[in-house]
């Protein structure tokens, strides 16, 4: 360990830690003479030189101004008037790709100058790509709900309903975010007086209250955090969606039957529906295996995730199914007979269409819930990737139906809990690395990825439009 005060010491793990070449000979240089602040802050400098320099030969591919230009062209198209600066921001874009070329060429030669420059730059980059493309006007809300949670993720396996983290200490809450001040501090809507999972949102059609769950208790409250009431609180209930008629929807394990692969030690749980103030319940789905997701879709039926066991190679039969809301008519949506999706969780309707949908796309083992956003069109094709229009990112590149059961477990970066704006523009959890938290992104299909809320120690997931 080292000793405080010990500049020597310090000196050489900064040395130790330099790449060989030019800028390690100087620090040796310099290590060898006698050690003073000023000369532990040259050796400092030049460790940092040398740490930039080797990311200079990744540093030009982190600069996709060929994206940007794609969305800003197609807003402009969009907006012609509203989004009156597109020419301006087109231009200021082929500047910083010039601009990025010639540190990225010096850089590359280990310019101390042009790799000083290398950080400054990719912030100056960020904000132009934030100022872009959240001058979208089809982005035509304020603020941002979404849950926060402190340390661990709180997601159950793709086999698991949520009901698997009713009585689980976790600390977390429902907050906003403002979307045209992002450096606002957050404003809590409801955090529970104990230590319980709080999720599964859903937000009304008024946008001025919203259903959540919390330790299997369906719980609803105004968006301003006044008027809580527990709506369902029979069993393990959870996963709850608002119906047009005034009735919800939710997920409850009152069956009391479970998933067979693990010997019943988890709960499988089935829709229901229930009059607003939890009256009237009455089961709609009878499945051996777990549901998932519900929603309701542009022609009034409800698209929800359904597990297939029985006779099938249940490791890829997460199907896409909708339903009328009594219950009625249930049918295949999208990959009944397919190997590819394996799983489709949070999959949400694209605005104004009953075909058009993005799902995240996931494996059986691996991963918990989360994986790759990809965007559908059942009028395409219903069976494996014949609907699939596109990966996001992956603009321009075909889908192709991987057949594997740990889908996703080498993919980064990975996504959770989609909000479409409209068929080109997302609201998302996403963890860009394995080294990252999941925080809240703006996504598009031209593969830009701003992020919009990450909080340290935290992760931040289920963001609607306020």
């Amino acid at each position: 360990p080292w000793k405080p005060g010990d500049l020597s010491q310090l000196a050489q793990r900064y040395v130790s830690r330099v790449a060989p070449g030019r800028f390690l000979t100087q620090a040796k240089q310099l290590a060898a003479s006698e050690i003073t602040p000023a000369t532990l802050q040259a050796i400092r400098k030049i460790y940092y030189l040398g740490k930039w320099g080797g990311e200079a030969e990744g540093f030009r591919q982190q600069i996709d101004e060929a994206a940007l230009m794609r969305a800003v062209q197609a807003i402009s198209h969009r907006f012609p008037e509203a989004y009156g600066a597109g020419a301006d921001y087109l231009r200021q874009i082929r500047e910083m790709a010039a601009e990025a070329d010639s540190i990225g060429e010096r850089a590359r030669e280990q310019d101390a100058e042009s790799l000083a420059a290398i950080e400054p730059f990719l912030q100056r980059w960020a904000k132009l790509q934030q100022q872009a493309l959240l001058a979208n006007p089809a982005l035509d809300f304020e603020h941002v709900l979404f849950v926060k949670r402190k340390g661990t993720e709180g997601l159950t396996q793709n086999w698991q309903g949520n009901d698997r983290l009713h009585g689980r200490k976790i600390e977390n809450e429902i907050a906003t975010f403002s979307l045209k001040a992002l450096e606002t501090p957050d404003v809590t809507v409801f955090k529970p007086t104990k230590r319980m999972f709080v999720g599964d949102v859903d937000l009304h059609a008024d946008g001025k209250r919203m259903l959540f769950s919390t330790n299997g208790t369906v719980c609803e409250t105004n968006i301003d955090g006044t008027g809580f009431r527990k709506v369902v609180t029979e069993v393990d209930s959870y996963d709850p969606c608002y119906l047009p008629d005034g009735r919800i929807l939710f997920i409850s394990n009152n069956g009391h039957h479970a998933v067979p692969c693990v010997s019943g030690s988890d709960y499988v749980g089935n829709l229901h529906i229930a009059n607003a103030d939890g009256t009237g319940i009455r089961r709609l789905c009878f499945d051996q295996d777990n549901n998932w997701n519900p929603t309701v879709l542009a022609n009034g039926r409800v698209l929800y995730t359904r597990w297939e066991y029985t006779d099938s190679a249940h490791y890829f039969s997460r199907i896409l199914m909708h339903m009328n809301p009594d219950g009625t008519n249930q049918v295949e949506f999208y990959g009944s007979n397919s190997y590819w999706p394996n799983s489709m969780f949070y999959a949400r309707p694209i605005p104004g269409s009953s075909t058009k949908f993005v799902a995240i796309v996931s494996g059986h083992h691996g991963p918990a819930k989360m994986g790759e956003l990809v965007l559908f069109d059942a009028a395409l094709g219903r069976h494996e990737a014949d609907g699939a229009i596109q990966k996001i990112p992956g603009y321009g590149k075909p889908v192709i139906p991987v057949i594997k059961d740990n889908l996703v477990g080498a993919v980064w970066p990975k996504f959770l809990h989609p909000y479409p704006i409209d068929e080109q523009t997302f609201l998302v959890s996403c963890r860009p690395t394995a080294e990252s938290s999941w925080g809240i992104y703006l996504v598009d299909i031209y593969d830009n990825m701003v992020p919009l809320k990450t909080v340290a120690g935290h992760h931040c997931f289920e963001p609607f439009p306020l």
